[in-house]
C-alpha cells in the first residue's frame, strides 16, 4: 500500500491494501476539496480506490465538473497518490499531493489538515451539472438567491453591479464588463479583490466585435474545433489609469514564488473522443496559441502570426512544462497582470454533445495558499464552458436561457 499521511487512514484502511491494483469502491454523495463547494458523486460507485506496488490512483466519479492542478515548487509533493476527476466521458487533468484526506457522513474530504491548515499544492476548481457556481464567493456569501435560476447564475459568474435597467433575464452583453479583474466607479464589482484576481471569461461576437459573453466562443470546420477565451490575473488592488488597461501576455519561464506574487494554473477539459472508436468528441492532439486581441472571425486560421503557439496532447495545464507558460503576478519586478486571449484547436472524433451540454471547458485555478487568504475572493468566474456552435438555436445550459 503506498505510503499515506495519517489524516488518509480514515478512508483507505482495509481497502483491499494487499491486492495489486484492486479496485474499492465507495459510496459517497459529495466531494470537498479545499474550501470549494461540496461537488456531488456520481452513485454508485462514489469513488474508486486503486493500489499497486508504492502507488495509487484515486478515481472520483462527479456529476458536475472538477479541475484539479498542483501549484508549487515540486519539492516538497506526495507524488504517489495521484487523483483523476472523472464526468463521463470527459477527460481532465490529474493531480498529486493529496493530504487531509478523510471520509466521514457521505463527504470524502481533501486538502485540510485536522487543524484547518492547507499544506498541500493541490487545487481544484468544481461546478454543478449544468456549471452552476454553489458559492461565487471563496467565504461563502451569496450562495442563496430567490431569483431565477437564470439572474441568479449570471449573477454569480460575473464579479459587477449593472447599472440601472440592466437585467439578467434578458442581459445586454455589450454593457458587461471585458476584464474582469478590473473593475471602476463605472464598472464596480459585487465583491472587491484587493489580494489577487484571476478569471476566465467567455467571448461573443458583438455588433462592435468581440464582447464578454456567457459561453467561450467556438467554431467548427467539421475536421476541427476550435474555441477561444479571455485569461485576466492581477497581483494587488487595482490602482487605476493606463497600467491596468491592455493586453499584456504571460511570461515565458517561470519564476521562483515570492511572497509578494501568486501563480495561477490554467486547466482545460473536454469531452473526449477516441479514433475509430468516437465515444466522446474531441481527440487529444492539438494545438493552442495566445492572441494579445480577439480575432476579427475564428476560422482555420486564427494562430496564423499568433505571439505565442504550441502543441496539445491531453488536457492543456499551465506552468512552463512543455513549452507553455507560466501565469504568475506579483509586485515589481514581476508583471503585476496579465491579460490576453487563447485559442485551443483540436480534432473532432465523434458525434457532438446536444447543444445544452457543453464540449469544453476552461479553469484558472489560484494557489490554494493564496487562496486561503483572500486571493482570488470572487470564484464565479474561475470556469466557463464551450459548446458546439450555434445552427438556429442558440448553445448553452439551459438556465441561460431561462430553463431551471
Amino acid at each position: 500500500m503506498p505510503v499515506l499521511k495519517t489524516s488518509a487512514a480514515r478512508f483507505v484502511a482495509g481497502l483491499a491494501a494487499s491486492a495489486l491494483f484492486a479496485p474499492v469502491l465507495c459510496a459517497a454523495a459529495q466531494v470537498k476539496v479545499n474550501d470549494e463547494a461540496p461537488l456531488d458523486l456520481q452513485s454508485p460507485p462514489g469513488f474508486t480506490y486503486t493500489t499497486g506496488g508504492a502507488n495509487a490512483t484515486l478515481s472520483v466519479a462527479t456529476t458536475g465538473f472538477m479541475a484539479c492542478a498542483n501549484i508549487g515548487d515540486g519539492g516538497s509533493m506526495l507524488t504517489n497518490i495521484n487523483m483523476v476527476p472523472q464526468h463521463g466521458q470527459w477527460r481532465f487533468p490529474s493531480a498529486v499531493d493529496l493530504r487531509g484526506v478523510g471520509y466521514g457522513t457521505g463527504t470524502l474530504s481533501i486538502g485540510r489538515n485536522a487543524t484547518g491548515t492547507i499544506n498541500s499544492t493541490l487545487t481544484c476548481h468544481s461546478a454543478g451539472a449544468e456549471g452552476e457556481s454553489r458559492e461565487p464567493l471563496s467565504d461563502g456569501i451569496l450562495s442563496s438567491s430567490f431569483d431565477s435560476k437564470m439572474v441568479e447564475q449570471f449573477s454569480n459568474l460575473v464579479n459587477w453591479v449593472p447599472g440601472q435597467g440592466f437585467s439578467w433575464s434578458n442581459p445586454d452583453w455589450s454593457q458587461v464588463p471585458a476584464d474582469p479583474c478590473t473593475p471602476s466607479s463605472d464598472q464596480p464589482a459585487r465583491a472587491d479583490e484587493n489580494v489577487s484576481c484571476g478569471a476566465v471569461s467567455g467571448v461573443q461576437s458583438g455588433a462592435n466585435g468581440a464582447e464578454r459573453g456567457p459561453t467561450l466562443l467556438t467554431y467548427s470546420d467539421l475536421v476541427n474545433f476550435y474555441y477561444m477565451v479571455r485569461i485576466d490575473a492581477r497581483w494587488g488592488a487595482p490602482t487605476g489609469g493606463v497600467q491596468d488597461a491592455g493586453s499584456v501576455l504571460p511570461p515565458t519561464t517561470r519564476q521562483p514564488q515570492t511572497q509578494d506574487g501568486t501563480e495561477y494554473k490554467l486547466v482545460e477539459a473536454y469531452s473526449r473522443g477516441v479514433v475509430c472508436v468516437g465515444s466522446g468528441f474531441l481527440g487529444d492532439t492539438g494545438q493552442w496559441c495566445l492572441l494579445e486581441a480577439p480575432p476579427a472571425t475564428l476560422d482555420s486560421s486564427v494562430c496564423n502570426g499568433a505571439p505565442r503557439s504550441g502543441t496539445l496532447n491531453g488536457p492543456f495545464v499551465s506552468g512552463g512544462n512543455d513549452n507553455n507558460f507560466p501565469i504568475q503576478v506579483g509586485a515589481f519586478p514581476s508583471n503585476p497582470r496579465v491579460s490576453f486571449y487563447m485559442v485551443f484547436v483540436r480534432p473532432i472524433i465523434g458525434a457532438p454533445p446536444p447543444i445544452d451540454q457543453p464540449a469544453v471547458e476552461v479553469s484558472i485555478l489560484i494557489d490554494p495558499i493564496v487562496g486561503s487568504v483572500g486571493g482570488d475572493r470572487f470564484r464565479g468566474d474561475d470556469v466557463a464552458f464551450g459548446f458546439i456552435p450555434p445552427s438556429g438555436n442558440t448553445p448553452g445550459f439551459p438556465w441561460m436561457h431561462g430553463g431551471q
